[in-house]
């Protein structure tokens, strides 16, 4: 190997761990990473919301809403917990009342605006159109 080789090798090392992301892989924290959530069915009785999998480009908030009578969505959050931006597995929602048999929740996310870590829909803006939870329905079993 020749000198200049080995001169090299080290720096070429060094940059390859300086290296940020892979080609067309998008940095945690973009806007290039759609906001998504996983949650399934919930079984009634429990006092959180176990999500599988949840993905913010930004600091935000995974939220829970309840459902009226018609099984849309209404305007209080029953819990919501802040989470850094990337991607989350096993998240855990807690709310103040049992679930019950037979509802219907929506799950949204928020982006931290204010960075309190705290969720004000007034300061904190959704990620979504409207703040709507789109297809983010599930039910408790």
């Amino acid at each position: 190997m020749s000198a200049a080789a080995l001169l090299l090798a080290p720096f070429l090392a060094v940059q390859a761990m300086a290296a940020p992301q892979a080609p067309g892989v998008p940095d945690v924290a973009s806007d290039e990473i759609d906001p998504s959530v996983i949650v399934f069915d919930q079984k009634a009785g429990s006092k959180e919301v176990r999500f599988s999998f949840v993905r913010l480009p930004h600091d935000g908030y995974v939220a829970i809403y309840g459902s009226d009578d018609e099984g849309k969505v209404t305007g209080d959050v029953l819990g919501y917990v802040p989470l850094e931006a990337g991607y989350h597995h096993n998240v855990t929602v807690e709310i103040e009342q049992e679930l019950e048999s037979g509802s219907t929740l929506w799950a949204s996310l928020y982006r931290d605006d204010d960075g309190d870590r705290k969720l004000d829909k007034s300061e904190d803006s959704p990620f979504w159109p409207n703040g709507k939870p789109l297809e983010n329905r599930f039910d408790v079993l």
